[in-house]
């Protein structure tokens, strides 16, 4: 065999192998532009109050957004933040306390404010309480700039545009969407009805509801995770079951990392020697001020940390006088404008333990559940039966 021939013979069968991987994953990029998926989870939510999520669930702004007008007539109290909120539960909260939590992956604390802003004025004398993290951890209060106006109306949700159709060819080819082919593949092999699979997975929108553990309906608008109880409920928590807890046998190799100079935590602290940005500061002093005057309530809270995490770190010679730094400008700040302040970063004195954590710094609903009592407990709110 000549060398060209060979050539050729190794290029024509890498174009046989990957033409099915291509053909595959765009009829999936298909299904997810042909469906206006986060309008048929949150229409199928609404209706049976099941587990649901619109992919990706690392972007579900639409998905929670759609929610959140859905039940704003149900409610009395919104949870914002990042995906370290998202374990705050309604039944962590006090009776007559109706929650829906609002938190999105990635969510900083800059967003939030102009989300609150928005709630704010659009549903005055609706809201009793939001709920707001002060999330130092992830940098959020270290971010210096102007809160951006937010839209939160339903029809402010834009249905997502199909791209390009190179960009469609790109995408079915990078390495997480084969990635994930295999897994769709592998659930349509183990299924009792491959043909059924095959349909659901790229023709129909989702697959069939089904039961979770806990008796809770649910069903998958996404290809992964299906059958696994994966995304959010209808009070807005998400429950992480595609994620994996901390046990007590990998709790110590966690802390110890993760109360490192070489930690994700301490470099944040590492480039906060001012502490939290004064411009955040000041407007969350003034979204106070506008909640108080529309009689809403205001908790700020800094999240739970693995329990020893907050101590750790405050002893540590890398962060501790940053870190003490920045929770010192917080809790001056707070007694200066009349604010609520809860810092639950030691979640050890809360009661919380290690295995109601996935990591360092996502709660799980059981730690939060515990936070809340206890702040509740020792400050309640007034008028507690809620508006």
């Amino acid at each position: 065999m000549t060398p060209r021939a060979y050539s050729a013979w190794v290029v024509g069968g890498v174009i046989a192998a990957l033409t099915p991987v291509l053909v595959l994953n765009l009829l999936l990029i298909g299904n997810d532009y042909h469906f206006d998926k986060n309008r048929l989870a949150s229409a199928w939510q609404q209706e049976t109050r099941g587990i649901t999520y619109a992919p990706p669930i690392s972007r579900n702004r639409a998905f929670k957004t759609l929610r959140l007008n859905d039940r704003i007539s149900e409610i009395n109290t919104i949870v914002f933040g990042s995906s370290t909120a998202m374990s705050l539960t309604a039944d962590a909260m006090p009776a007559g306390l109706r929650t829906y939590n609002f938190a999105q992956s990635g969510n900083s604390l800059l967003s939030v404010i102009g989300e609150a802003h928005y709630v704010l004025d659009q549903w005055n004398g609706r809201l009793r309480l939001l709920v707001i993290p002060l999330d130092w951890s992830l940098g959020f209060v270290y971010q210096p700039g102007r809160a951006p106006a937010a839209d939160l109306s339903a029809g402010g949700v834009a249905t997502a545009a199909a791209p390009p159709l190179g960009a469609q060819i790109r995408d079915a080819m990078s390495w997480p969407r084969i990635r994930d082919l295999a897994l769709v593949l592998r659930d349509i092999a183990r299924s009792p009805s491959p043909v059924v699979a095959v349909r659901r997975f790229f023709s129909e929108p989702a697959g069939a509801p089904y039961r979770c553990a806990d008796g809770l309906l649910a069903r998958d608008f996404d290809t992964l995770f299906r059958g696994q109880c994966v995304g959010f409920r209808d009070d807005g928590s998400a429950t992480f079951a595609d994620q994996k807890r901390v046990t007590a046998g990998t709790a110590a190799a966690l802390l110890a990392q993760s109360s490192s100079a070489s930690s994700q935590y301490a470099a944040v602290l590492a480039v906060a020697d001012n502490g939290p940005a004064p411009e955040i500061l000041l407007q969350l002093a003034e979204l106070a001020a506008k909640a108080r005057a529309h009689k809403t309530e205001v908790l700020f809270y800094m999240p739970p940390l693995l329990p020893g995490l907050d101590v750790r770190l405050a002893a540590s010679g890398h962060s501790g006088e940053r870190l003490q730094k920045t929770k010192s400008a917080l809790e001056a700040w707070a007694r200066q404008h009349r604010i609520r302040l809860v810092d639950a970063g030691s979640s050890e004195r809360f009661g919380c333990t290690v295995t109601e954590f996935i990591d360092a710094h996502h709660a799980l609903p059981g730690c939060y559940r515990k936070v809340m009592t206890r702040i509740f407990a020792d400050d309640p709110l007034p008028n507690g039966s809620g508006k």
